[in-house]
């Protein structure tokens, strides 16, 4: 064999490759750090574009991130106009959400406001008087992701004290949150969604779907830490499913109403340990009103550090839940707690539970390429801890109810 034109493939040292790798290492730091500095200069661009274009707002002076959400993504904003400074919240919507879901967030929000709950961000209107701003991008690859909306919301006085990982308010804040959640479904309670509704199963419809699905997810051939955990704990999850029932003849005689399913203290605003402002209602749908109780209880009275046994905090229930029903009666419009609600409200507190199990399970099985897998194992396994104490502790939550 001739090999004078022939290229030789020699083996590599473990030196060469080790230079390789740290190369390659570099060349990928670098592009994930362009790739930030893109996604904040094209935001910022995006951002300016649609208020000065479409809102009699003026210039836009500045641009500022607001963290803490999972889904959307929010700004404030400064503009200018005559001289005059204003500030606003910016909303840009998940990516794949139905204009008929932002038509309903925004038709329920300015109701519950023209009936009593004066505290939510309202909506501003474009110069044209729409509500949001829908953008279409050049198509590449999936349609719905070329899409992008944007709504601007009254940016709300008040102090943001907590986040959904930090709920820990004092009692009177406990009971103002309460005595807000009941404001709202009692101002919404006669609202009409025109035919408009929000893109999700009711509660006991979505729960019977998640065992194949979280079966599904478990199947996948995946080999990393989250993965391994899910599937141990699999089981128990489908378990504890099967096992809280809350039948149809039941729910029947429960108070189905607008609810914000989303109400934790990060989508509110304190002073003086009482809520001046509410927001973030892009979760919202019709529902069973103890739903959304349960699940501002899930995400609001819990313990986050290893280190506390119980993971629920029942005397945080209990001031929320009393505070709550004083304010339905107070109001005297929607019913405080129905016999079936107070009877179902362990089963309801699993139920809430199981939803978060899924929003932590679906956005990593979807998304996981992006996602740190201990962080998202870290709110999995918070959740895990909370169904295995709602379920140790049956006794303790209907004796907690028992004495509304």
């Amino acid at each position: 064999m001739d090999t004078s034109k022939m290229l030789e493939f020699k083996p590599a040292s473990s030196e060469q490759l080790y230079l390789m790798y740290t190369q390659i290492k570099e060349i990928r730091l670098g592009v994930t750090s362009l790739q930030e500095d893109l996604d904040k200069i094209f935001l910022r661009n995006r951002v300016v574009e649609v208020i000065e274009n479409e809102y009699d707002f003026g210039k836009v002076n500045e641009v500022l991130e607001i963290f803490g959400g999972y889904v959307n993504r929010s700004f404030g904003i400064r503009v200018e106009k005559d001289g005059k400074v204003e500030e606003y919240f910016v909303r840009k919507y998940k990516t794949g959400i139905q204009e008929k879901e932002i038509e309903f967030e925004h038709l329920l929000i300015t109701f519950a406001k023209e009936h009593g709950l004066d505290i939510a961000a309202g909506i501003i209107p474009a110069a044209d008087g729409r509500g949001y701003i829908k953008v279409e991008n050049p198509i590449i690859g999936d349609e719905d992701e070329n899409v992008e909306y944007y709504a601007v919301y009254d940016y709300l006085s008040g102090e943001d004290k907590y986040t959904w990982l930090t709920p820990y308010c004092t009692d009177r804040e406990f009971a103002s949150m309460a005595e807000v959640m009941a404001t709202f479904h009692n101002a919404a309670r006669d609202f009409d969604p025109m035919g408009l509704e929000r893109v999700e199963l009711k509660i006991l419809d979505f729960v019977e779907t998640l065992p194949e699905i979280f079966t599904d997810y478990a199947g996948a051939d995946y080999d990393n830490i989250y993965h391994e955990f899910f599937n141990k704990k699999l089981a128990a999850i489908i378990d504890v499913i099967k096992k809280n029932k809350i039948p149809e003849a039941v729910a029947a005689k429960m108070p189905y109403n607008p609810t914000h399913n989303d109400y934790h203290p990060g989508n509110v605003k304190f002073k003086d340990e009482q809520v001046v402002g509410i927001f973030d209602f892009d979760w919202s749908k019709i529902e069973l009103r103890l739903f959304d109780v349960c699940l501002g209880m899930i995400y609001s009275c819990c313990f986050w550090e290893d280190k506390e046994e119980d993971k629920m905090r029942l005397d945080k229930c209990e001031i929320f839940l009393n505070a709550y029903e004083q304010k339905m009666h107070e109001l005297k419009g929607l019913t405080g707690f129905t016999i079936e609600e107070k009877a179902s409200m362990k089963n309801m507190l699993a139920f809430a539970n199981v939803y978060l199990i899924n929003w932590c399970v679906d956005a990593y099985y979807n998304d996981m390429d992006e996602l740190n897998d201990y962080e998202y194992l870290a709110y999995l396994k918070h959740q895990i801890k909370l169904m295995d104490w709602i379920e140790a502790n049956e006794d303790a939550i209907q004796e907690m109810v028992n004495r509304l």
